[in-house]
């Protein structure tokens, strides 16, 4: 008989030595390299410790056992071998050998960061991670349930919950998301007809409709639609409580084992400093946090997120009706965050998702990765010809590349343009922040230019695209956020300049395949980058060539394409 990662996970107590390596910054780690048929190249990294603490857990382990560090991942080749709940074990057949694979890390607890996520997977991502989270929830409640039955025996053996209800909480970007999985957890507990989903009339017309209108003349692009395809309202969040012959939906927070939210509408109800109604005592026991669709998340508001980060595991401020006797020693101890697993997919690994594993994660049960090389990168998509530069910025923290790229840009990329007198020269730019620093100069400086932003009424982008398409102003002043929920063809296009290289890699070659090219010259990209820019870097010019660039005394590379 396979052993239970449930039960191997949550029933021990963490040695103290363990405790002290979690806490350390960075925490000391064993890594292991993985070649898997179906995921590729994976890095699995755990606690380490010396061997002295080593001696003295096991010496402890005599009369107090702790909770033991995680093997290496191994691929099951079967249901049977997951270690299932019963319930959901008999409704799942004919997984393919990548869930075989992804299951075999995710139910053994491990962090997952995943940034391979595309339209093709996407569907058999979920039905992985829907699998994970009920059989937490229903393995959970199976031991509550045991426990109420026990006469009053060992007060440790009872301890069987967190310090408020709530185990699982999945993150998606939009409803039609979350419509999604809601309806593949009912597909999985609910093969016979006895069982009842309560309040479905109404999640399924508050979770419908709302869909975008795409346009049948001027075509969006295929990504685009199916981004943005049914409900794609971002302020949402719904709680559900399992039990045997029920899901029920819209439960309060505190009577729920799943909630199921976007960043927003989550940041409403925890609220910020100062205000009387916030709640976030709901975050004190998560024991699984799934993101799905991340990259979506840094285009609604990336604040979102780390302000949620920012309130899992405090103190709770009311007791919720919780049996305080019931509550696991470690819970009460304060290291619930030690038995928290992230479970993370992305379409493109980004800085800020890396820094959520990095810095908000310290289970004990280790991490994995995916880290296959990106072998052509989206560069290989573009077909014009056109020289592309990219200038290599050097600078020591975060904070001084934000002012090295701003005075770089300023002193030698817009000489440069001014001097040139081009005009269609369109300037991409991620982030607002730096699109108003932009702008401000521009206008300070008197430079021809308009400019689109997500804030920019319909009216005014109808306005801009008309002048710069006419070559009445020289500049083009674009944002990331504008063309990430527009997607509108800009004509006129001869020049661009990327302020900082797009998060989503698609956007790069999208753009430069939208420069006209009717009088034979070559047309120019200019990109700045920097070593933080070093994973949107390597999956436009891949792997190798990312490599070489960050690591080059050469200040200035450039590609040419389409010849």
């Amino acid at each position: 008989m396979e052993d239970d990662p449930f039960l191997t996970r949550f029933t021990y107590d963490l040695s103290p030595e363990l405790i002290t390596c979690l806490n350390d910054k960075p925490p000391l780690e064993e890594e292991t390299v993985l070649e898997w048929s179906e995921l590729g190249k994976l890095v699995f990294k755990k606690p380490k410790l010396t061997l002295v603490e080593n001696r003295h857990v096991k010496v402890l382990e005599e009369t107090r056992p702790f909770a033991k560090l995680p093997k290496v991942p191994v691929v099951v080749d079967s249901v049977k071998k997951l270690v299932l709940h019963k319930q959901l074990a008999s409704n799942i057949e004919n997984l393919t050998n990548f869930q075989l694979e992804l299951l075999s890390i995710i139910t053994r607890y491990h962090d997952f960061s995943y940034t391979e996520r595309n339209f093709d997977n996407a569907e058999e991502l979920r039905y992985c991670y829907c699998i994970h989270a009920i059989n937490h929830v229903l393995k959970s409640r199976d031991i509550v349930v045991e426990n109420n039955n026990k006469q009053a025996g060992d007060e440790d053996e009872l301890r069987d919950q967190g310090l408020t209800r709530p185990k699982v909480l999945i993150l998606v970007p939009f409803k039609d998301s979350a419509y999604r999985i809601i309806n593949m957890m009912i597909s999985l507990l609910s093969p016979k007809e006895n069982f009842n989903v309560v309040h479905k009339n109404r999640f399924v017309e508050e979770f419908t409709g709302g869909e975008l209108t795409l346009p049948r003349k001027n075509p969006k692009p295929e990504d685009f639609e199916k981004t943005f395809v049914g409900n794609i309202d971002d302020a949402f969040r719904i709680g559900m409580a399992v039990t045997k012959s029920s899901l029920k939906l819209y439960e309060n927070f505190y009577n729920s084992d799943i909630i199921i939210a976007s960043p927003l509408g989550l940041r409403m109800i925890i609220g910020a400093e100062g205000e009387s109604s916030r709640d976030y005592d709901f975050l004190s026991s998560v024991e699984v946090l799934i993101f799905d669709q991340s990259e979506i998340f840094l285009m609604q508001n990336w604040d979102h997120v780390l302000h949620i980060m920012n309130h899992f595991h405090l103190q709770p401020k009311e007791a919720h009706g919780t049996d305080l006797q019931r509550v696991r020693n470690w819970s009460i101890n304060g290291l619930s965050k030690h038995y928290r697993q992230t479970i993370l997919f992305s379409s493109c690994k980004l800085p800020n998702l890396m820094a959520i594993i990095k810095n908000r994660c310290s289970s004990y049960g280790g991490s994995v990765s995916i880290v296959n090389p990106i072998v052509t990168g989206t560069i290989s998509h573009v077909v014009c010809s056109l020289k592309q530069f990219y200038h290599k910025l050097n600078s020591k923290t975060p904070t001084e590349s934000i002012k090295q790229r701003f005075e770089y840009f300023i002193n030698k990329i817009l000489i440069q343009l001014q001097a040139s007198s081009e005009k269609h020269v369109l300037i991409y730019v991620p982030s607002y922040f730096d699109f108003v620093c932009i702008r401000n100069y521009l206008k300070t400086e008197d430079y021809s230019f308009v400019q689109i932003s997500e804030y920019t009424k319909p009216g005014k982008v109808a306005r801009a695209r008309d002048l710069f398409y006419h070559g009445e102003c020289q500049i083009l002043l674009y944002s990331e956020r504008f063309h990430f929920y527009n997607r509108t063809k800009i004509r006129g296009i001869e020049n661009i300049i990327f302020y900082q290289l797009p998060t989503i890699a698609g956007f790069y070659s999208e753009l430069c395949n939208s420069i006209i090219d009717n009088d034979g010259c070559t047309r120019n990209i200019t990109a700045l980058y920097s070593h933080y820019d070093a994973c949107v870097l390597t999956s436009i010019v891949g792997t190798q060539r990312a490599k070489y660039m960050l690591t080059s005394e050469q200040k200035i590379h450039m590609f040419h394409s389409g010849t």
